[in-house]
């Protein structure tokens, strides 16, 4: 497909202003390490590493990818990917299938997402970007914004990408974005600057385009799943310097979604429990959240959901003492920008020198 006449000017009056801060200091910088995890990634991922696969190489695969910047003790990712595929010499297994099967992407796509449970799309796509960048692209909230700010809202023969989940992408869908990123590094190519652009250099141009260039909050309300949210719970916790843990047994017949804990000096260990909530029944949440009101390390236990559900949770909470002193509310959208913004603030650090992942 090509692009919109509109959409092509668009992108070539950025083009010289990208070209330009690629040239800086902080732009060189930057492109160098994308570029170090480019190489890192892709020995992780060979043939021969990969029939030895150990936590230690994911634990590298981890400390490479963006997605995980901020996480200071990985090897609990590690072991949670590990879980998610049933072992580690079925997650080597389906690595394997996604890379080198001769079988269709949209196949080999959907079948890793299928069996591996735990590992998003950010992570699978920018895993893959790393280890092919002239084939793969990278697809997460930044670029699906950074496509609808230049005027791309088809892809593909049908797909709407207003309508395309950040977290539920399928692989046909996934191909059509290639196909469209494909065509937006035709236009970022110049004998100068970029003779040879791939698919990671589209994404720094998207990333420039939205974060540099024009940043501006998000006004689009992304629909998540139950396991998309709890993923930004944690990774928010990781963000601000908690240990987290998923699906945790506080009491028998208890398991929260996710804890944020910390020790304090004298104080001891404190704790923050987190029940996401999408919708249907409320009365298991509320009794997971009574039950872990219990417990004398709990500060505060939080109930997660979207505005008009959370309403529902407060009125049946209201009824409830053994609720009403630890009792918080988190609109999901809120979790959302509280996400992003943390994401944002890593990726400055990670481009000013001042974190290494």
């Amino acid at each position: 497909m090509s692009l919109p006449e509109n959409v092509v000017k668009n992108i070539l009056g950025i083009k010289k202003k990208y070209f330009e801060y690629r040239s800086s200091r902080e732009g060189e910088e930057f492109e160098r390490e994308r570029r170090k995890h480019e190489g890192e990634v892709k020995k992780i991922l060979s043939r021969e590493v990969l029939r030895n696969l150990d936590e230690t190489s994911l634990l590298t695969l981890a400390n490479n990818l963006y997605a995980f910047m901020w996480w200071t003790k990985k090897e609990w990712l590690v072991d949670y990917w590990i879980k998610g595929a049933g072992g580690i010499e079925k997650l080597r297994e389906s690595l394997e299938k996604l890379l080198y099967s001769d079988r269709s992407l949209v196949d080999r796509f959907d079948s890793f997402r299928k069996n591996v449970k735990g590992v998003g799309v950010a992570m699978i796509t920018e895993m893959l970007a790393y280890f092919n960048p002239k084939i793969y692209g990278i697809w997460n909230k930044k670029v699906k914004k950074a496509l609808l700010k230049l005027g791309i809202t088809q892809t593909g023969e049908s797909f709407n990408i207003n309508k395309i989940s950040i977290n539920k992408l399928t692989g046909e869908q996934y191909e059509a974005i290639i196909e469209t990123l494909k065509e937006i590094a035709k236009l970022l190519r110049d004998d100068k600057y970029l003779p040879d652009p791939d698919l990671l250099d589209v994404h720094y141009f998207l990333f420039y385009f939205t974060e540099i260039l024009t940043p501006e909050g998000d006004s689009e309300d992304e629909e998540y799943g139950h396991e998309d949210v709890v993923n930004m719970i944690l990774e928010i916790g990781k963000g601000l310097g908690f240990d987290v843990l998923r699906e945790v047994p506080l009491a028998i017949g208890t398991r929260v979604d996710a804890i944020w804990s910390a020790r304090i000096g004298n104080l001891g260990e404190l704790k923050y429990v987190f029940e996401v909530h999408i919708k249907g029944d409320i009365n298991s949440l509320l009794v997971n959240l009574m039950k872990a009101s219990q417990d004398p390390t709990v500060q505060k236990i939080v109930a997660v959901a979207v505005e008009n559900e959370l309403e529902r949770i407060k009125r049946e909470a209201s009824t409830l003492r053994a609720l009403s002193d630890k009792m918080l509310y988190w609109d999901i959208r809120e979790v959302s920008k509280v996400h992003e913004l943390i994401e944002e603030l890593m990726s400055i650090m990670q481009r000013l020198g001042l974190t290494k992942i």
